[in-house]
């Protein structure tokens, strides 16, 4: 008898231990479909890319994510990834089949894919600005933006973001003045680099850091006779100009900026600036002559040195005053509360909310 109860006392705590299992799995994610013709694989190589990518690793964290990868310009779907992986031959009606609970847009272009999707999902949009002539109207259940003309109850006005947990202040020393970004015309490097070595590297020793790859082959030619990779040096291979490995990861970069005496910006406007909002979370003294306008002035001028309104003479004129008088400012608190996790938590709110009222 005993063998038999101490057999069935072992085959109750077993049925015990599986149904403790059973009742603690956690229930199956809900599918959304995030699509942009910002694609962050294999690398991020521009603030939108990289904010496409906080969008799936971070604000949609709770949701199963299935990303599609569009065209830029014609936003014709070429790509889709679910956990990173390529899904092989592009399907539309495949696609569609799965119970999506909504469509997040970053940016937006109307074509036969999207209206396919908006017809069948709810989604919603984020966009630099609105009214934005690219979004149709009554396809939205909401929309997203850094700027706004006016504010109704389907718009949520929000600034930008940066990841809080890879940008952080962890000062190493400041030797060095960092510019992050894509090398391009609307980024403004040659205006930085013409004059660096005689204005600034040999007055304080500061070399220029240009971190980020090549966008527009034409211009870098321009700036290349510059990085003299002493004064003004760079990450870009400049015999493999397409190279992967001339994108610095996020780690690298916040390593970067928190041994920064100076980040600046040449760019003569952006709208939030990505690569900004890291700076400042650095506690690095961060420099702009542009118009910023992702950002109430007012809010945000105490916080950097410069123009943030426009462009008011040479990037270099600015940089030079500020490391003449020793400006020195730390943006790192104020910042915060840019950090994507608390982005996540209102931005989450607004598109539940607007989910429970259709």
């Amino acid at each position: 008898m005993s063998l038999i109860f101490r057999s069935l006392r072992k085959t109750l705590r077993l049925a015990m231990r599986t149904c403790s299992v059973k009742t603690t799995m956690q229930p199956m994610k809900k599918k959304i479909l995030l699509v942009s013709s910002a694609n962050p694989y294999p690398v991020v190589t521009n603030g939108c890319e990289r904010l496409v990518l906080d969008y799936q690793q971070t604000v949609f964290s709770a949701y199963e994510v299935h990303f599609v990868a569009t065209a830029p310009g014609t936003w014709e779907p070429i790509a889709w990834l679910h956990e990173q992986t390529n899904q092989g031959r592009f399907s539309i009606p495949h696609l569609l089949e799965l119970d999506f609970a909504f469509a997040f847009f970053v940016g937006f272009r109307d074509n036969d894919f999207t209206r396919q999707v908006t017809a069948r999902v709810p989604s919603f949009c984020l966009t630099d600005t609105h009214p934005h002539p690219d979004l149709p109207d009554g396809v939205f259940s909401g929309i997203l933006t850094h700027h706004a003309a006016a504010l109704h109850d389907g718009l949520l006005l929000c600034g930008g973001s940066y990841n809080s947990d890879i940008f952080f202040k962890n000062r190493a020393g400041e030797d060095c003045i960092v510019l992050v970004g894509r090398v391009h015309p609307d980024k403004n490097q040659l205006e930085l680099v013409n004059g660096y070595r005689e204005r600034i590297y040999r007055r304080y020793g500061l070399p220029l850091y240009l971190v980020g790859g090549v966008d527009d082959p034409a211009y870098y030619q321009q700036v290349r006779p510059y990085i003299d990779q002493v004064s003004v040096r760079s990450t870009i291979d400049d015999g493999h100009l397409e190279a992967l490995d001339n994108w610095c990861s996020p780690h690298q970069i916040a390593a970067l900026l928190n041994r920064a005496r100076c980040f600046v910006s040449a760019s003569p406007k952006e709208s939030f600036g990505i690569a900004l909002a890291e700076a400042l979370a650095c506690g690095t003294t961060c420099v702009l002559n542009g118009d910023f306008w992702g950002f109430d002035p007012t809010d945000i001028g105490p916080h950097v040195f410069g123009n943030t309104t426009g462009k008011r003479g040479s990037i270099l004129d600015v940089l030079e005053e500020a490391l003449a008088t020793d400006v020195r400012l730390d943006g790192s608190t104020w910042v915060r509360k840019y950090a994507i996790r608390h982005a996540a938590e209102r931005q989450l709110a607004f598109i539940e909310s607007r989910l429970r009222g259709k």
